[in-house]
Parts: structure tokens; sequence; C-alpha cells
């Protein structure tokens, strides 16, 4: 019997800004999936948390900016999502963005995708929480840069020690690409936790960067972080780490996707 060919649970694919971290400002095509193994108090992507049922269609915007749609069934197939992403690269494009939810949920159908889109000349951008090392190791070949979020137990419910273990081992894979970590800060997040991703940084070399990002009001966080308490993280983090930035959401401030 053959095996089943791979597909993907997807919620949209569309062409935007980056707006967070190291590559703000550059434009990506974005293909988001369905799924995620946390459950953040400040995450901005519910659609993407509901585990049963699947949605039964992905969006995919027709135009870019434009907040139109059309739709294709879930789940979404090696040729269709080849077909959907090319159809935005008649303008130019900076990467390609893997988003989520975590998409390294999905990691066998990127080790077969992936390799596709080679001819591309387009860097592939991996978003993800730095919880499945084992995953990202099956899709590294592939991944041009990662940026890991750093989940602060405040944010997650998850003790530091059930999760400091794996996004150690996470960096250290990353560690063969281009890798950074983000931090979102919200007016729960102590210092505590802030020493706790240093101290991860300071255990991997070369050591990347640290992106503190404000958060957006969402979710269960109804507040933005004070401007006292980020240049404070700021000059703190700064004493052990060579790169130390307050980013904030971009694509939020524009009203874009």
């Amino acid at each position: 019997m053959q095996p089943a060919t791979p597909s993907a649970r997807l919620v949209e694919v569309f062409s935007s800004i980056q707006g967070e971290g190291v590559l703000a400002g550059r434009r990506q095509v974005f293909v988001r999936t369905y799924g995620c193994n946390l459950r953040c108090t400040y995450c901005d992507s519910p659609e993407t948390l509901r585990e049963t049922p699947s949605p039964a269609f992905c969006r995919v915007e027709t135009q870019s900016g434009s907040g139109r749609f059309c739709t294709i069934p879930n789940p979404v197939s090696l040729h269709t999502l080849t077909h959907t992403v090319q159809s935005f690269l008649h303008e130019p494009h900076h990467s390609l963005s893997l988003t989520g939810g975590e998409p390294l949920l999905q990691a066998r159908f990127w080790q077969c995708w992936l390799p596709q889109t080679a001819g591309w000349n387009l860097p592939v951008f991996l978003e993800t929480n730095g919880m499945l090392p084992a995953h990202l190791q099956m899709v590294l070949p592939y991944i041009s840069l990662v940026s890991m979020d750093y989940k602060a137990p405040s944010a997650t419910g998850m003790p530091y020690e059930k999760s400091r273990d794996l996004q150690r081992e996470f960096l250290q894979v990353a560690s063969a690409r281009q890798v950074y970590m983000k931090l979102v800060v919200t007016p729960h997040t102590s210092m505590e936790e802030l020493d706790c991703a240093v101290q991860l940084l300071n255990e991997v070399y070369p050591i990347p960067a640290l992106i503190l990002q404000p958060v957006t009001p969402c979710g269960y966080e109804t507040e933005p972080v004070q401007a006292q308490k980020l240049f404070a993280m700021h000059a703190h983090a700064s004493r052990a780490l060579p790169d130390v930035r307050i980013i904030p959401q971009l694509h939020k401030a524009m009203h874009l996707l």
C-alpha cells in the first residue's frame, strides 16, 4: 500500500510585512498552520487553537492588503500549497514565513513540501515556540532563520523546569542556522523570567539576539506594558547579552494581517 500523500491543516495564506523581530518591515508570504501545543495568555491567533474539529477551509488572501479572501479545502495538499504560494510571487518578497499556531507540529508535511520551494530563491523563516527540538531537526536543512519565542511561565502556566531542557535543546539545534529569541513582555513578566531567558541564550554559542516585544493587548492580556518596565528589562538583559532590542508588533500598528 502506498503511503498517504502528505497534507497540512492550515488557517490562512497571505502576503504582508513581517511585523515582529529582526525581519520587521520585510515583505513575506505567510503560511499560518492550525494547532498549537501551548495556551498563551496573549495569543493573537486564537483561530489556531481549536484542536477538534479542524477547520474545513483555509483562507487565502486574493490581493495583498485587501482583506478579501477565497477559501480552499483543508487539509491542503502539497500541490495546492505550492500553487497558492506561487500566486503571490509576481511581486518581490524577502522570504516565506511558517507561522501558527505551532508550525512544527506538522513537520512531516514541511519535510515533503519545502524541497519543492528550493527554486524560488525565497529563504524560509520559522516562527516557533521552541518546544519541539526533534521536529526542528527534521526540517532544519530547509530553514534559513528561526524566531524562537521564550514562553514565560506567567504567560503559559508551564513550569520553567518543564520547558527549560526542551528550549535549551531547541536552541542548540537551531544554532546551526541564524536564530534569535523573542520574549513577549506583559505586565506580569518578571525579572526572574527574563533572567531565565538570558541564561538560556548564554548557554548557546554564538549568542543570538534577544527581542523584547511589548504585548499588544489581546486575549487575557488587556493592559499594555509600561515603558519604564521595558527600559528596565532592556538594561538588565543588556548587561549580559550583546544584542537586546525592543521591537513592538509593527503590523498591529499598521492594521495589517
